[in-house]
């Protein structure tokens, strides 16, 4: 009888020691995976930032009239230059909501090795007094004689045309990348600095 005892005894403690030894291989093997599942998500956002569009042209702050600035955009690399500005009280008979109606010539040639909607580009443009400040977007769609930009450019086209907004009397003005996609990795910055004394 102590014998049989002893050999049941001996049979639980080898049962509850195998189940022990069970528990860590799952464990290892739980750990493993983990491992192995970390290391394919960091793979996987690795690809992803390589599949993302890097913006790598430096932000362009201090143009002047006559300069060409240099856009690296989501959409495509493009260039802009603005040839004149002019302040005007009124366009076509509409007068300006604030104090002036900025008129800008400017032409944009497509650098990028594929089509760009030039309303596209046109849409992320603005001129401000206030460089801290909000700005106000092309309103060339609502004055018959101003050359709106529309259309499709293909690679190394150049369009020509105008921008107008309204404006409050200051002594500079900013013509710029609206600041929202540019902190948001949209594009770089590009500004042209438009001085009152040049744009009358």
């Amino acid at each position: 009888m102590k014998r049989l005892t002893l050999i049941l005894t001996a049979l639980l403690v080898s049962t509850f020691i195998l189940a022990g030894c069970s528990d860590d291989k799952d464990e290892t093997k739980e750990s493993d995976n983990n491992v192995v599942n970390e290391e394919n998500n960091d793979g996987k956002d690795n690809d992803s930032d390589k599949g993302s569009s890097e913006i790598t042209t430096e932000d362009q702050l201090d143009l002047k009239l006559g300069d060409t600035g240099k856009f690296d955009t989501t959409l495509g690399t493009y260039e802009m230059t603005v040839e004149s500005a002019e302040l005007l009280e009124e366009l076509d008979g509409v007068e300006s909501e604030f104090d002036y109606l900025i008129l800008i010539n400017l032409s944009i040639k497509n650098t990028s090795d594929h089509d760009l909607d030039v309303e596209d580009l046109m849409y992320s443009m603005e001129v401000t007094d206030n460089i801290k400040g909000s700005g106000h977007p092309d309103q060339a769609h609502n004055f018959e004689s101003v050359k709106e930009l529309t259309g499709i450019i293909k690679p190394g086209e150049e369009i020509s045309g105008q921008f107008i907004t309204h404006a409050y009397e200051s002594d500079e003005y900013y013509f710029r990348e609206m600041e929202g996609n540019v902190a948001g990795g949209v594009s770089n910055q590009v500004i042209w600095t438009i001085s009152a004394d040049e744009a009358k």
